[in-house]
């Protein structure tokens, strides 16, 4: 108690002797910035409070803090931290700790933090509560503690205090207290069961026109070595990407006028599409049709001149327009090209017509229909508001191919056929915090080409062109990496078949990795609005040097939770290493990032173990983005040169495994590995698992954010 009371004097004293000689504290107080402490959850210097970070928000953090019991047989300390905070409940992080070594310390941990803060945000008296830990299982466990904190908010003040269990860090009783003493600046207190530490915490505000925060935080403690202050450094920022105080879509307005005409819409009774449509049209005739066929013309060239493929605009000679479009530039997400091509089917289309059908198109097949009134779209897109409207007449069907009454006024314009991307994005291996070093790395460069020739079907072909490694990866010791040159990676043909609405097939046959050929296939079936998914993946390959076949043979199941962008998965079977177990994934987009938090456990046959552990364990992290602007180049030539839709990075654990192998153990070849490749129907037809129905529902704030950014540029 004694420790504890001298932080809250210390941080108390300085409170009122700023307070004598400045009104910054008297003014109100902004709101409370959660920090990362510098042993990596969030909180104070060495304990944690009962908060978690900022929902969607990543924080990325070095410091020099040496641990009390290594000050003795160690000069310096390297601290590498990565938090995420998942939820407004939960954070996850990931610790590189490195010393002198190999006389020392050198370890990969990771925390987790549950938080009740999101539930008595409302509450600004009520104490939130929280629990975590830290460094539980894996190779070498060094910093092992959990702990529960209680935190309590007063004025510019939030107090800590909780217990640990240990044993190697925060064992027993632990408290302090912050003072917010301006907005980007907190001082701190606190006893972590050892030490009483004292110190201040810079966040600045978003930096320029980046949603960049940066952080500082100096440490010292009253008990060892006063004035001696330990440093740690960061940035955070959010996963989208997106300033948090930019004003949003929603709030912003822009005008979307639609062209009259002298035919109006007939009188007649509005009759149902179907059964389960919530959209009325007429079917009646018009009798002078040559002004709407025009606008239809008009609305097809657009499209083209935008760089749509696979075009074709029509009626039904009524009230409805039927748009089909594959679209090829838009390529962090299919939301951008769907609102794009409405705001052009809202500027271009006479009043007459009253509903609007979008036909998504991928290789030249329909994926998916939306349909919508064009009064209430058009109402929303010039508004942003009254998006629940738009949603409840909103229907997302799989498409299928009924053409019955319908006249397109252009053929299939500005086709797919014999285009080509050539796709450049970096290839990294990476090895962190093994035995051989802290930070491995080799670089290359991949350009992969895609070639489209009848429809789904396509050609892929990827090259890998080594740049940079480092030092331990020069191929001395093959047992931890050994370098490739030069060379051609996959050269395949996949055909896509779109079997029934919501059923797709992917057929792969080729090259699938140097010296191995074979077949990579698909099956796929997503029911309804897309909340469920079943995949089955079949593969078989050869080394033409070693005659080894292997094959693997997987199902899948995935989740969606439409509130959150949140899915839960899971794959089993036999994996591409011959090795069989199973893979869970928690995965949860924001924007257009999405993080993994994964869990694998799979055993190895013991006739091709070769020392290898039967039984592996791993736990990891993964995070995946575009790495190509919001809009990539059109065709030109029928050749695009674009960046990659998706670019993934993952770093995992061992948690458990049969053997006794050394502290940080990599399996020498990839466990637990499912070989899809970016032909993939998921990421190649769907979207990245995006293309359903309750996804378009919950995101028509995407939908309107597009057409504003880009309705001036077609």
């Amino acid at each position: 108690m004694r420790h504890l009371l001298r932080c809250i004097f210390f941080v108390g004293g300085v409170s009122f002797a700023l307070l004598q000689g400045t009104s910054v504290l008297a003014a109100e107080p902004s709101s409370f910035q959660t920090g990362l402490s510098l042993q990596g959850f969030t909180g104070l210097l060495n304990t944690p409070s009962a908060h978690v970070q900022d929902e969607g928000s990543m924080w990325a953090q070095y410091g020099n803090q040496i641990d009390p019991r290594w000050r003795t047989t160690t000069s310096f300390q390297d601290n590498y931290i990565i938090s995420v905070g998942l939820f407004n409940f939960a954070e996850f992080g990931g610790r590189l700790t490195n010393t002198n070594f190999p006389a020392g310390v050198r370890d990969l941990s990771a925390n987790v933090k549950l938080s009740t803060a999101g539930l008595t945000r409302d509450k600004p008296y009520f104490p939130v509560i929280g629990a975590g830990i830290q460094d539980a299982s894996g190779g070498a466990t060094l910093l092992r503690t959990s702990y529960l904190v209680l935190s309590e908010d007063f004025w510019r003040f939030r107090f800590s205090a909780g217990y640990g269990r240990g044993p190697d860090r925060m064992k027993g009783a632990f408290g302090g207290a912050e003072l917010q003493a301006h907005e980007w600046v907190y001082l701190l207190g606190e006893y972590d069961t050892k030490e009483t530490n004292v110190g201040i915490r810079i966040v600045t505000p978003e930096i320029g026109i980046t949603p960049i925060k940066v952080s500082a935080t100096a440490k010292t403690s009253i008990d060892y070595r006063p004035g001696n202050f330990d440093i740690a450094v960061g940035i955070t920022f959010p996963l989208d990407f997106r300033k948090q105080k930019q004003t949003t879509a929603t709030g912003s307005s822009v005008t979307v006028q639609r062209p009259s005409v002298e035919l109006q819409a007939p009188n007649s009774e509005p009759k149902t599409p179907n059964s389960e449509s919530k959209i009325q049209h007429s079917e009646s005739t018009i009798q002078n049709p040559e002004p709407r066929t025009q606008k239809l013309t008009d609305l097809h060239d657009r499209l083209v001149k935008a760089g749509f493929q696979n075009v074709r605009v029509g009626d039904n000679n009524g009230a409805l327009v039927v748009i089909e479009y594959e679209n090829v530039t838009f390529n962090h997400n299919e939301m951008d090209a769907l609102g794009v091509i409405t705001g052009m089917a809202v500027q271009t289309l006479p009043d007459s017509y009253k509903v609007v059908r979008l036909i998504i198109k991928k290789k030249n097949i329909r994926m998916m229909q939306v349909t919508m009134p064009l009064a209430v779209v058009a109402a929303y897109l010039e508004s942003g508001r009254d998006s629940a409207a738009l949603k409840e007449k909103l229907v997302v069907q799989n498409s299928s191919a009924d053409d019955d009454g319908l006249t397109y006024a252009n053929g299939d314009t500005n086709s797919s056929f014999l285009t080509t991307s050539l796709m450049l994005w970096p290839g990294l291996d990476t090895k962190v915090g093994t035995e051989m070093g802290v930070f491995d790395y080799a670089l290359s460069v991949k350009p992969e080409l895609y070639v489209n020739l009848w429809k789904g079907f396509q050609v892929n072909a990827r090259w890998d062109l080594p740049v940079a490694r480092s030092a331990n990866m020069d191929g001395r010791n093959p047992s931890y990496y050994n370098p490739t040159p030069a060379r051609m990676e996959r050269l395949m043909l996949f055909q896509g078949i779109n079997l029934l609405p919501g059923v797709m097939a992917n057929i792969g046959g080729g090259q699938i990795l140097p010296d191995i050929n074979g077949t990579l296939n698909e099956l796929s079936w997503q029911p309804g609005d897309g909340s469920h998914l079943v995949t089955l993946e079949q593969s078989w390959g050869r080394n033409s040097k070693t005659d080894f076949t292997q094959t693997s043979y997987l199902a899948s199941y995935r989740y969606y939770y439409t509130p959150l962008d949140l899915s839960l998965g899971g794959t089993a079977g036999r994996f591409w290493a011959q090795d069989k177990g199973f893979q869970l994934e928690l995965k949860r987009f924001f924007g257009d990032t999405a993080v993994s938090i994964y869990y694998k456990n799979t055993r190895i046959q013991e006739s091709m173990s070769q020392g290898l552990p039967l039984k592996w364990q791993a736990a990891g992290i993964q995070f995946a983005f575009p790495l190509t602007p919001e809009k990539d180049m059109k065709h030109y030539y029928k050749m695009q040169l674009r960046g990659a839709d998706q670019w993934g990075y993952a770093q995992e654990t061992t948690v458990a495994r049969s053997n006794s192998a050394g502290a940080n153990y990599l399996p020498p070849v990839p466990l637990a590995l499912n070989p899809l490749p970016s032909t993939a129907l998921l990421r190649s037809y769907y979207n990245r698992d995006r293309l359903s129905g309750e996804y378009i529902a919950s995101h028509l704030d995407r939908l309107r954010a597009a057409w504003i950014r880009y309705r001036d540029s077609f």
